[in-house]
């Protein structure tokens, strides 16, 4: 029984191994396009060339196969015209700019300054400056063992273009100077404009952090509050704004939630909003914290009727009960102080 085994397995392995040195791989050959066989007295139809990849040499030194160099116009004020071949981009005055030709010779002043490079001013105007030496450095080896290598350094030219109207005005850059310490930093034509380019970019990129910066200032300053306590044009009491009708109705939803008011209807015609009063209850993180309250209404809790009507000097706010009843005066002397509160949490003019 024995041999019986030995020898079927013997003969499994010998023809695994057969069937193995039997298989051959097989390559199938590459189609070959044929050209079109014109038939005699016929001409061969015109081959289109505008696709044909065009014959190069067998290297390709000295080609530049970076993206070319781009002005970005990433400022809130900044703008691109279309088809410009210089290293140029255009600014128009907004909220943030004020008087636009001023604002942008303080922003060249101190971007210089923080490089700590010089910047000379060439002419009474101040719209032209020539930048002291913009260097370049490539750092070389690792941790302790660093060290930084001066490659190249660079002067530049920049003109600043004002339309007489002062709302717009150009920022150009040329550079007037360069000097390579590598022969890898030789420039070409196109190497220049992407050094011009990116000295451009980062000023306009200086420019769009100040525009930044004013814009939190601005958002963080208080607002001025124009209500004051007074009568409607019935002799009622109520609380004045200077704000057309219009302005005021459009603010008064962002004032709604500061004081814990909510909308159950509306009606545009009437000037009327259908509130519900709920006092506000201070949560336990800003008891824990001492974090701002929401500011509470000398009234109870219960259904009332915010109602907007037009006077000589703007519109009068009242509040008045469920029912449309005004409120005593002493009530709506008491409501100013919260309503001054919460227009300066909203962040609204009235």
């Amino acid at each position: 029984m024995q041999h019986w085994v030995k020898s079927s397995v013997a003969l499994g392995i010998l023809l695994a191994g057969c069937s193995t040195s039997q298989v051959e791989q097989t390559s199938v050959p590459e189609p070959t396009r044929q050209t079109i066989k014109v038939p005699a007295g016929l001409q061969a139809p015109a081959t289109p060339g505008q696709f044909d990849i065009p014959a190069t040499s067998a290297t390709a030194a000295g080609v530049d196969t970076r993206a070319p160099a781009m002005v970005l116009a990433t400022a809130a004020s900044s703008r691109m015209e279309e088809g410009d071949k210089l290293s140029r981009v255009w600014f128009d005055r907004n909220d943030y700019t004020g008087d636009l030709v001023p604002f942008l010779q303080q922003m060249l002043k101190t971007q210089f300054a923080e490089q700590d490079v010089e910047l000379v001013q060439q002419d009474e105007q101040g719209l032209e400056y020539v930048t002291g030496w913009v260097t370049r450095s490539e750092e070389q080896g690792f941790w302790f063992w660093k060290s930084s290598e001066q490659t190249e350094q660079a002067r530049f030219s920049i003109k600043i273009d004002a339309r007489t109207h002062g709302r717009s005005a150009s920022m150009s850059v040329a550079m007037l100077e360069h000097q390579y310490f590598t022969p890898e930093a030789a420039l070409s034509a196109q190497a220049t404009r992407r050094q011009e380019v990116a000295l451009l970019n980062q000023i306009i990129d200086r420019i769009g952090k100040e525009e930044i910066i004013i814009a939190k200032a601005n958002k963080a300053k208080a607002p001025d509050v124009a209500l004051e306590p007074g009568m409607d044009k019935d002799g009622n009491p109520a609380l004045l704004t200077p704000q057309p009708i219009d302005v005021a109705w459009s603010q008064l939803e962002a004032l709604f939630g500061e004081l814990n008011l909510d909308v159950t209807d509306i009606n545009r015609s009437t000037f009327t909003y259908y509130l519900s009063y709920e006092k506000p209850e201070a949560g336990f993180w800003s008891k824990l914290w001492g974090g701002d309250e929401k500011p509470v209404l000398p009234v109870a809790n219960g259904e009332y009727q915010l109602v907007l009507s037009r006077i000589k000097e703007g519109t009068a706010i009242s509040l008045r009960d469920k029912a449309g009843e005004h409120l005593a005066a002493e009530t709506m002397l008491a409501l100013h102080e919260p309503f001054v509160q919460a227009i300066r949490l909203a962040r609204i003019e009235l």
